[in-house]
């Protein structure tokens, strides 16, 4: 089932490339804050994005949540997206309550 894997390679690239992004998005933000680009017009775009990205992903679950129904039947696989789905709706729950919280 893990032919193929180094545990060892797996255990030393995570951390590392980790280590990698985060020295690259310090230096994004950094220059970001620098030349102004998370203002109020970046902040409302990328939340608007954020909203069409979660009725897409819910869709996508939904459509591969039918699928796997036909196709496997109450296995793993249907668990997993089901696991899924809860998860993606009880952060949509969670995000409205503090958002409402907020205002």
């Amino acid at each position: 089932m893990h032919e193929g894997f180094d545990i060892w390679s797996f255990l030393v690239g995570l951390p590392l490339g980790l280590v990698i992004w985060a020295i690259v998005w310090y230096f994004q933000w950094k220059k970001g804050k620098k030349e102004r680009w998370f203002d109020e017009r970046y902040v409302n775009l990328h939340r608007h994005a954020r909203s069409i990205s979660w009725k897409v992903m819910t869709g996508a679950i939904l459509i591969a949540w039918i699928i796997v129904m036909i196709v496997e039947g109450a296995k793993l696989a249907f668990f997993i997206i089901s696991a899924l789905w809860v998860i993606h709706m009880l952060s949509w729950v969670i995000g409205a309550a503090i958002v409402n919280k907020d205002h």
